[in-house]
């Protein structure tokens, strides 16, 4: 049996990469939609339906990877994975078409 997803919006990167590190799901997706830049982890909790957790931004995250330092909690970016054991780097996969996310949740940017 097919069930919808939940969709849970958050207020900030910060709080998608605390689920990521806490869930050990090891990337982050990023998808352009109506002009905004959506970052996105699916999850499948134990049970029938799928939360998928997101953060729209106006502007794309500069780098590949963020990177959570696991010792202060603080997060960075970088095209390039370092050999530091108190860094964790969680890739962000670029996504060209998808259809996990409905484009009517998303407002449309106002940039022309």
């Amino acid at each position: 049996m097919f069930t919808i997803p939940k969709f849970i919006k958050l207020r900030d990167i910060k709080d998608l990469v605390n689920i990521v590190v806490t869930t050990q799901i090891p990337l982050i997706h990023h998808a352009e939609i109506r002009g905004r830049h959506v970052y996105f982890v699916p999850f499948l909790p134990v049970g029938d339906s799928s939360i998928i957790y997101y953060v729209e931004r106006d502007n794309p995250i500069r780098g590949s990877y963020l990177i959570y330092n696991n010792f202060d909690g603080s997060i960075t970016y970088s095209d390039k994975i370092l050999n530091d054991a108190k860094l964790s780097f969680i890739p962000v996969i670029e996504v060209e078409e998808q259809n996990i996310l409905p484009e009517k949740i998303f407002k449309s940017s106002k940039k022309k």
